[in-house]
């Protein structure tokens, strides 16, 4: 009895997991381990979030929206051009390492914005994205 109550309960919640992760409302688009540049992420519009690992360096970032014929523009997040990680006094970023960038439709040039992540402190930082 108790085998088939473990095997239900392993069933039940592999069919809460995939809701509950759609109904977050965000679409992973990929992560990226990098130095000084992530790869390009894709976006539709509205608001765009990324997350950093925690071994990810401390420092200076700044998200970047990728133009190949003019000069690539920085995307602001509630006025400020920039995002400090794990910097004293900072408070950029939430407790999980994450930052949201509301209402970016602005960069949206054609059907989509792409958009990469700049640091400016060295060693290797991971950035997972979100659209």
């Amino acid at each position: 009895m108790k085998k088939i109550s473990v095997i239900l309960s392993a069933f039940a919640l592999s069919l809460v997991l995939p809701v509950t992760t759609y109904a977050s409302g965000w679409d992973y688009q990929g992560s990226d381990a990098f130095t000084n540049q992530s790869k390009i992420f894709l976006s539709g519009g509205g608001d765009f979030k990324i997350c950093l690992s925690s071994n990810s360096q401390p420092g200076f970032y700044e998200l970047y929206d990728e133009d190949p014929y003019n000069r690539d523009d920085v995307v602001y997040s509630n006025g400020v051009r920039g995002l400090y990680y794990k910097t004293a006094g900072s408070n950029d970023f939430d407790s999980k390492g994450c930052h949201i960038f509301r209402n970016i439709g602005k960069y949206v040039d054609g059907d989509q914005a792409e958009f990469y992540l700049a640091k400016y402190s060295g060693g290797n930082s991971t950035v997972y994205a979100w659209d």
